[in-house]
């Protein structure tokens, strides 16, 4: 085999290589058709209670922060309009709500977040801690379809104090929601 014919077969594998990779670094990206990305400010609004269909007013919204892996992500944001669970603890307001989103599936991701009732005073007090976590699915470009599952625990159920109900931790309430989740557009050029 003459050195030129190596050189040759040698470029193709190197060219082989390179094309492998583009297309596995654009099959990662997430950019082919119903590929959902864990990225972004997201309302969602609930469509059912312990499933039961219903226009309900109550809704949140958060910002997905994403890893290098684009597999994961960290959640910030707040309700906006919740289920009254001060009045199920004795909260005068709820804290940011603060979580984390994994893919499971080219379109679906499971999720896990926390959030804590506080009554006012001197000082304040953590009254509660609230735990959602979940699946979600897209259904297309910027919406995707929730079901959380709610848990209210009493603040004693966190006698270790890491913030979170201690393994064992009976909730005082728990309940199943699904929402219409809508990923706020980019603005127009």
């Amino acid at each position: 085999m003459t050195l030129t014919r190596k050189k040759g077969i040698a470029g193709t594998i190197v060219a082989a290589a390179g094309i492998i990779v583009l297309v596995t670094q654009i099959g990662a990206s997430g950019s082919g058709a119903g590929a959902m990305k864990l990225e972004g400010a997201w309302v969602s609004r609930v469509t059912s209670i312990e499933g039961i269909a219903g226009k309900y007013p109550f809704q949140w919204s958060f910002i997905l922060v994403p890893d290098a892996s684009g597999r994961r992500a960290t959640l910030h944001g707040s309700v906006d309009v919740g289920f009254g669970q001060g009045a199920d603890t004795g909260s005068d307001f709820a804290t940011p709500l603060l979580g984390d989103f994994i893919m499971t599936g080219s379109d679906t991701a499971a999720f896990n977040s926390y959030w804590y009732g506080v009554k006012t005073g001197k000082p304040d007090q953590i009254v509660s801690i609230g735990r959602s976590w979940g699946e979600t699915k897209s259904t297309g470009p910027g919406k995707s379809e929730s079901t959380y599952h709610f848990e209210i625990y009493p603040a004693n159920a966190d006698n270790d104090r890491d913030g979170f109900p201690d393994a064992g931790a009976v909730p005082i309430k728990q309940f199943t929601v699904t929402s219409d989740d809508t990923r706020i557009p980019p603005p127009e050029r």
